[in-house]
């Protein structure tokens, strides 16, 4: 017996539904498989890139940090000790009998004692009040600025102040933590400009994409986070690069300034006996004695100049030819 049209009818299309039902639950499992795998890859990308940076940013912070604590210590222990010395000695006149002098910016020797004094006053007064007195990145500042503009106030007691400050101005040393809005510089803001506009937390909020309306929007939404998830990383690449070129620069600076140290503890001891033996009449030394004295001078000059080459500019980009600059004062203390 035939079965009637109707039932047959409606058994064909809840058929056809079901079939259609299937379809659309597979492809929405697929869609969604897809766009979690996808949410899943470019989020590792994406913490990848930043873990190299974050890492970086802190290797640079720390490099900085190292190299100020130095030059404070150079200023506090050698140069302090130089000056010292050196005071003592009376009737000094200098007579040009090397290559050197071509090499050494021979200031008036008075005017070299003033300077140097008053910087080694601010450095004593910072290690008094201790190192852990430089919020904002003011050892930082030490390190990537030179001595004569992170010592530029004149007020005695200013010096914490004055280092603090530097650091909130200096783009790149707010972004790497040293600053803040709240202290009137340029802060993270001014940082990310340098940097290329990276935000340090960006709320990429891949997952969440996961709950979107519909399947397909959301995996075409994944597709248009990739973009934006490649842009990030490229720029979290770019400011790497940077920040280990900056690294790699204060290291070399840190190098010199160690080196030239070592070198100028030993002739200030060599000076010290000469005074203890001599006496304090420049007049009466031999001239092995009196060259001894004015190479204590030329160094005092080479390590003030060091001590005053500014890593990054005020806008907190690497100082130009700041390799070349190092070569030269290289071949002063060679040439020594």
């Amino acid at each position: 017996m035939p079965l009637p049209f109707i039932p047959l009818v409606i058994a064909g299309a809840v058929a056809a539904s079901t079939a259609v039902a299937s379809k659309k639950g597979y492809d929405s499992y697929k869609n969604m498989k897809e766009t979690k795998e996808l949410a899943e890859e470019l989020h590792k990308k994406y913490t990848t890139a930043y873990d190299a940076f974050d890492s970086m940013k802190e290797q640079t912070n720390e490099q900085f940090e190292h190299y100020g604590k130095l030059k404070l210590d150079i200023l506090n222990e050698t140069m302090k000790h130089f000056i010292k010395s050196f005071k003592q000695i009376k009737h000094i006149e200098f007579k040009n009998e090397s290559e050197i002098e071509s090499l050494v910016n021979s200031a008036d020797v008075d005017q070299l004692v003033v300077t140097i004094e008053k910087q080694v006053v601010k450095a004593g007064q910072v290690l008094t009040a201790g190192v852990a007195s430089l919020a904002g990145g003011g050892l930082a500042a030490m390190g990537a600025v030179g001595a004569t503009t992170t010592f530029a106030a004149a007020s005695t007691g200013t010096a914490i102040a004055s280092l603090s400050g530097i650091a909130a101005q200096n783009a790149t040393l707010a972004f790497l933590g040293g600053g803040s809005l709240a202290t009137g510089g340029l802060g993270i803001a001014g940082g990310t400009m340098v940097l290329g506009g990276i935000a340090l937390a960006p709320a990429l909020a891949l997952g969440s994409l996961i709950f979107a309306a519909t399947t397909e929007k959301k995996l075409e939404k994944m597709y248009e986070k990739k973009a934006e998830v490649n842009a990030e990383v490229q720029k979290l690449t770019s400011a790497s690069a940077v920040l280990t070129r900056i690294e790699m620069a204060t290291k070399n600076m840190y190098d010199l300034a160690d080196g030239v140290k070592k070198v100028f503890d030993r002739e200030i001891k060599s000076m010290d006996l000469i005074l203890s033996e001599k006496g304090l009449d420049f007049r009466k030394y031999t001239k092995e004695d009196q060259q001894t004295i004015h190479k204590n001078y030329k160094l005092a000059v080479i390590t003030r100049d060091i001590l005053n080459i500014s890593i990054l500019t005020d806008k907190g980009d690497l100082v130009p030819n700041l390799q070349q600059v190092i070569t030269t004062e290289k071949r002063k203390i060679q040439a020594l």
